[in-house]
Parts: structure tokens; C-alpha cells; sequence
């Protein structure tokens, strides 16, 4: 998550289990959940990967770059990796995590996460593309991974195989003989046991940078154009710093022309944002046909679901003034102050009274 806060033990957060059965989280810093409790797999895939229409829109791609946004512990990268490995996609697929803290990431593979029983290619992908760094800041890791609180949390198969290798004085092998180790992992415990219907995945298609920082400073040194975008901060309410016009005017300049920017997020300052920063905008429906988020692109031609003219009235609403973050370097309070003032001197309609008109006419 991003920084306007630093993590100092493991006691900042609490796993939890979500209605699917799968692994969330919630922040006691900023008192917001991670993902949400209807389901964290679910609402990765319902709301970043099905809008997405891979198949039509990516699928003949030779290469995809795909930046991660507030990764947290990796639903949407795991949901879009999911996605690829069903559709045996070939292209090459370069994969930036903007993620304030490294440790969500490095535990990440591990989570008991419901793909594991059906999709083990996931976390052994996700294993090798960050084993150094895994190996680098093992003792935190184990540390969390560990933990008998943390116990049910994490996928039993993984938590069998870390017991075992502590006892191997992990510490004091060299990392070639720990990667080595974690390798055969793979091929002694997931491969043997699933030859027959498992085809290993090409780990060389696969490609993955971290950035462990502020996203607003990750984003400035970042120097090519994506073609998904996942934007999975905490509400603009607790942290707006990830929602501002200028956050989403340097997102445009890292987009490229069939880029899609898919977010959770149904707030009108927010799309107004959008909005304002280039892009086309439009609605994301679940599967009962309820709003669920936003989808943006610079082609508005990939935009199924268009704002519709009551939504684009909510935007000149009071609920439609969106944040501003100059040189994105202020704090969460700073930005929040800076909005309220400038609610108050737009004197726009409120929300709720536009809402009471349209219901009327």
C-alpha cells in the first residue's frame, strides 16, 4: 500500500477468510480492507479480469505488459495469470507490481488462496519470478509464514514444505542451493504428482519488476507504456493519494493506445478524473447486473458499457469534484483538506439532491 505510513512489525494487518473461501486482509492502520469479504478471488476476477475480454481484445498480442497497482497479496495478477494459462496464451507477458509493502508480495504464493488445488502453475510461476527476492528477505517471510496465527492462512502444501526447510538450516545455504531447493519443489511434490494433466509452464514467457515505493514515485520512474492497468488502492476517502487527476494524467502518459485501466472503484470523482486526464470511461457490471467498477481506455471503441447521461450529470455534482495531488508529493490529509475547500467554493448540487431530481422526473 502506499506511504503516507510506515509498517514497522507484521501486526498491521490480519488475515481473514473471505466468502469464497479464499485468503483477505485488513489494514489497522488505515482501517480498510484489503479485498472484498464477499471474495477475494472473486472480485479479482469479476471486476479486473472478466472486464478485460481477453480473449477479443489481448489474446493475439505478442507481448502484454501489465502494471499491478497496490498488488497486496496478488489476486489480480494471480486472477490474470489464471486467465492466460487456461487460454494457453504464447506471447510474452512483462509484469510491473507497484507495492508499498514488499513483505504482502514475497508471502504472496503462499496464501491459501482457492487456486491452488486447480491451478498450482500460479504460485510455482509467481515462486520463480521472485525467488531472489524471497530469498533476500527470508527471515521476514518465514517470520509471517510461520506464524501459528497465520497457520490457516496459508496453503497447508507450502506450509508442510517452509517446515521442512527450516530444518535445513536454510540460512546458511548459499542462494544458488536455495533456488535449487525451491526448484525441486515444483518438480518433486506438484509435477510428479500431476504428470499426467499438468503441463509445466514456460517460466521464460514470464517476466515480473518490483517496486516497492510510493506508486506515485514508481510511476515517474517508469519508462514504457502498458497494456493493463490494474488500479486496486484503498478508497479515495482513506487514501486518495492513488485517485487524483494527476495520478490518472501520468497513468495516461504509461498507457498505450489499447490500453485498458480497470479499478473496483464506482465514484464519480474518480471517473471524473478520468475523464479529465484523456481517457474514455466506462461501467463495469457484475454478474446480477450491478455496477461494480470502472474500465478506462484511450480507444473508446474498447469500452462496451459507456457512462450513460445520468452518470455524466453525477459528474457535476458535488459527488464528481475529484482530488488534485500537484507534483503527487502531498500527504492524504493535505489532499483531503485542498478538496474540501474547493467543494465548498464550487457550491456544486450535492449528490443525493440530484438523485431525489432524477428520481422525480
Amino acid at each position: 500500500m502506499q506511504s503516507n505510513f510506515s509498517y514497522q512489525t507484521h501486526d498491521y494487518f490480519n488475515f481473514v477468510f473471505t466468502d469464497d473461501g479464499s485468503v483477505g486482509l485488513y489494514n489497522n492502520i488505515v482501517g480498510d480492507i484489503y479485498h472484498s469479504k464477499f471474495g477475494a478471488r472473486t472480485e479479482a476476477e469479476e471486476k479486473f479480469i472478466k472486464p478485460l475480454n481477453f480473449h477479443k481484445n489481448f489474446f493475439k498480442k505478442k507481448e502484454l505488459n501489465v502494471l499491478d497497482i497496490c498488488y497486496g497479496i496478488g489476486y489480480n495478477t494471480k486472477a490474470f495469470l489464471n486467465k492466460i494459462l487456461k487460454l494457453k496464451y504464447k506471447g510474452k507477458v512483462s509484469i510491473d507490481i507497484l507495492e508499498y509493502d514488499k513483505n504482502l508480495v514475497l508471502i504472496s504464493p503462499f496464501i491459501n488462496d482457492s487456486y491452488f488445488k486447480t491451478s498450482p502453475d500460479i504460485s510455482y510461476i509467481l515462486i520463480n519470478l521472485l525467488m531472489d527476492e524471497i530469498f533476500n528477505n527470508k527471515e521476514e517471510v518465514m517470520e509471517i509464514l510461520y506464524k501459528s496465527d497465520n497457520k490457516k492462512f496459508i496453503e497447508p502444501f507450502y506450509r508442510r514444505l517452509i517446515k521442512k526447510y527450516e530444518k535445513t538450516e536454510y540460512s546458511y545455504n548459499p542462494v544458488s542451493q536455495n533456488k535449487a531447493f525451491l526448484h525441486n519443489i515444483y518438480y518433486h511434490y506438484i509435477s510428479q504428482r500431476k504428470k499426467r494433466y499438468l503441463k509445466l509452464p514456460k517460466i521464460e514467457n514470464f517476466y515480473v519488476r518490483t517496486y516497492f515505493d510510493d506508486a506515485r514515485a514508481s510511476i515517474k520512474s517508469l519508462n514504457k507504456e502498458y497494456d493493463i492497468i490494474f488500479l486496486d488502492a484503498f478508497t479515495p476517502a482513506k487514501l486518495p493519494t492513488l485517485w487524483s487527476l494527476d495520478f490518472f494524467e501520468e497513468l495516461f502518459k504509461h498507457s498505450s493506445e489499447d490500453c485498458l485501466l480497470v479499478t473496483y472503484s464506482n465514484s464519480a470523482a474518480v471517473r471524473h478524473a478520468m475523464i479529465e486526464a484523456g481517457y474514455f470511461v466506462g461501467k463495469i457490471f457484475d454478474n446480477k447486473k450491478h455496477p461494480c467498477g470502472t474500465i478506462a481506455s484511450k480507444n473508446k471503441l474498447l469500452i462496451e458499457n459507456k457512462l450513460d447521461e445520468y452518470d455524466l450529470g453525477l459528474l457535476k455534482t458535488s459527488a464528481g469534484v475529484y482530488y488534485k495531488d500537484s507534483g503527487l508529493k502531498n500527504s492524504s490529509q493535505e489532499i483531503l483538506e485542498e478538496y474540501s475547500q474547493r467543494r465548498k467554493l464550487l457550491n456544486l448540487e450535492s449528490s443525493s439532491q440530484y438523485i431525489k431530481r432524477n428520481k422525480r422526473s
